[in-house]
């Protein structure tokens, strides 16, 4: 199966504007204070981040693992000098 790559930029994005939302409509249904609010803006952004540091490192491994058009897979190069 292939996997397209992740676009991290777009994933961190979303997570902080998912996370802005939250705290908006947090602070809309229990009329909390902007101050009591304000710890948690950092939090989403410190979470965003962590997400995106660990989608950059799934992405590397994904990308690593598989061979390109251009070679030949680890199978195929054992099988090719077994042969010969």
């Amino acid at each position: 199966m292939s996997m397209r790559p992740i676009s991290i930029t777009h994933l961190v994005f979303g997570l902080i504007f998912l996370g802005l939302t939250a705290l908006w409509i947090v602070g809309e249904t229990t009329d909390a204070e902007a101050p009591a609010l304000a710890i948690w803006g950092p939090v989403v952004l410190i979470g965003a981040g962590v997400v995106g540091l660990a989608a950059i490192v799934f992405n590397a491994r994904t990308t690593r693992s598989t061979p390109t058009d251009d070679e030949p897979a680890l199978a195929d190069v054992v099988h090719d000098q077994e042969q010969a």
